[in-house]
């Protein structure tokens, strides 16, 4: 199967997100003019990324600094005198110039900004190649050697690209000289109104993996908290180095082992001062000066029991991914608004009513983990599409494909495709049909919610959203409402415009 189109009717993004939510493997090919570029899929998540401006890996790993000029052209030499020839980055890795981290990391980094860069596009042609999978010839020889070692969060990446779509957009509006407002507004959408109760910061999952650094002379440490802690990437690091991550992390976790004299209190005075945007843990013990610790700038001091090491780090992530949250939620607000004027943008411009279902699952998807769209036929409900995983780990766009409902059973979604009444509750009072039930599975806090999108005086498609493994409550249920309604009245714009436009 292929997929062809033209960037003026369907944006990259939105390309990219059915791509995404469908799991679907393949290459897609963007021609611009005379630019060409590429993105790799694997089961939904993208794993490779080429453009116009894309560095080769000796070229990545130059502007980090993680070889010099030297090292590349051995590294070159070796390459071109091998028969079978091996990729660079095997080589590099095989004479201990790089570690697979590094090299993966740089590799990450170049595949988000291509992605972002690409987004930006509005003018040429798509195609997606379906099983058409190309590997990074710089890494590896075939797709399964990489896939597995990328660490790409591709619905983040996805949403990042999106923020600088829309920032990239509402700079290119601001800079259009100014013109009268259009005193009447499209048929039948709504204007949009902010909401007007009061929005509760809440408290978001770590999203991306966060760098934990051990500085001990106790080696089993590090080992124990990688097995004990998936979502952290945890690395043994000497004192000289605490404090730094790679090109494109955050500031790490650092981890001091202050017992029995091997770090001194005083390291984690002068870690806190050269490197002030790292936190630091405290391992201690009887001999410790507790006070003098916390003096030194330690965020908490530790004993050495692992489990107390886990608690603590974990604690450490929520909280800092709090302060870092409060700084930024009225933005993602603005953002999510800007979200919501693409959608009337979509109408507006005559584009499918596959792109609007689109953009009202991105926006969705800014504020739960997991969500399912049905649409509303004479026999039952019918899922499109969905994101998130299953208990298990499985992709829901996958497990809800082709699932159809009945409508004979009372339950939440079908009182709110009788009523048009959006429905917040626990799980079990939901009362959903087994076969759905069995397939989102409860969420961890046991909250759910069902929105309906309106077209017109009647539901023409629900949504289902919960937090998945988040222990969270779902708020802001007035932009996920606002938005559905937005999303119905663009269905049915498109549906009266298409009867206007169809040949009598």
């Amino acid at each position: 199967m292929s997929l062809t189109g033209n960037l003026e009717d369907v944006s990259v993004a939105d390309t990219l997100q059915f791509i995404h939510l469908g799991g679907r493997t393949g290459t897609l090919t963007l021609q611009s003019g005379e630019a060409t570029a590429e993105i790799a899929f694997h089961k939904g998540r993208i794993v490779n990324a080429t453009g116009p401006a894309s560095k080769r890996l000796g070229e990545l790993l130059l502007d980090a600094g993680a070889i010099d000029p030297a090292t590349l052209q051995a590294a070159l030499k070796v390459q071109e005198a091998e028969q079978p020839r091996r990729s660079l980055g095997q080589i590099l890795v095989a004479m201990k110039a790089v570690t697979p981290e590094t090299m993966y990391g740089a590799v990450e980094q170049q595949i988000e900004h291509t992605v972002y860069d690409l987004v930006t596009w509005s003018h040429g042609t798509f195609q997606f190649a379906l099983d058409d999978l190309k590997p990074i010839d710089d890494i590896a020889v075939v797709p399964g050697d990489v896939i597995r070692h990328l660490n790409l969060d591709t619905q983040m990446v996805l949403l990042d690209a999106l923020r600088v779509f829309d920032e990239r957009n509402r700079d290119a509006e601001r800079a259009k000289p100014k013109t009268s407002p259009v005193s009447t507004p499209a048929l039948g959408v709504a204007p949009i109104k902010p909401p007007t109760q009061k929005i509760t910061p809440v408290t978001p999952p770590v999203e991306r993996r966060v760098r934990l650094q051990v500085v001990s002379a106790d080696r089993q440490i590090a080992e124990k908290l990688a097995q004990a802690l998936p979502e952290a990437t945890v690395v043994p690091v000497n004192l000289r180095d605490a404090g730094t991550a790679p090109p494109g992390e955050g500031a790490p976790v650092v981890l001091l082992d202050l017992r029995a004299g091997s770090v001194a209190v005083e390291a984690v005075e002068g870690l806190r001062r050269t490197r002030p945007r790292s936190s630091i843990l405290a391992v201690v013990d009887a001999g410790v000066p507790l006070t003098r610790v916390y003096q030194a700038g330690a965020v908490a001091a530790v004993p050495g029991e692992v489990q107390a090491l886990i608690a603590s780090f974990r604690s450490l992530v929520q909280n800092r991914s709090d302060w870092i949250t409060g700084g930024e939620r009225t933005e993602r607000i603005h953002e999510n608004f800007a979200r919501l004027r693409r959608i009337v943008g979509d109408l507006r411009s005559g584009l499918i009513s596959t792109t609007i279902s689109l953009s009202l699952m991105n926006i969705i998807s800014e504020e739960v983990e997991r969500a399912v769209l049905f649409l509303v036929r004479r026999d039952g409900l019918v899922a499109p599409g969905a994101f998130g995983n299953d208990p298990a780990g499985r992709p829901l766009a996958q497990r809800t494909r082709g699932l159809k409902l009945a409508l004979a059973s009372r339950n939440a979604l079908t009182d709110s495709l009788s009523d048009g009444q959006v429905r917040a509750m626990q799980f079990e009072e939901a009362h959903y049909p087994d076969g759905f039930a069995a397939v989102v599975g409860k969420p961890r806090t046991g909250q759910c919610a069902v929105f309906p999108v309106m077209g017109g005086q009647r539901v023409i498609a629900l949504v289902y959203a919960d937090n998945g493994n988040s222990n969270r409550a779902i708020e802001e249920l007035e932009m996920l409402e606002l938005a559905a309604s937005q999303a119905g009245l663009a269905f049915e714009n498109e549906l009266l415009r298409r009867q206007v436009t169809q040949p009598s």
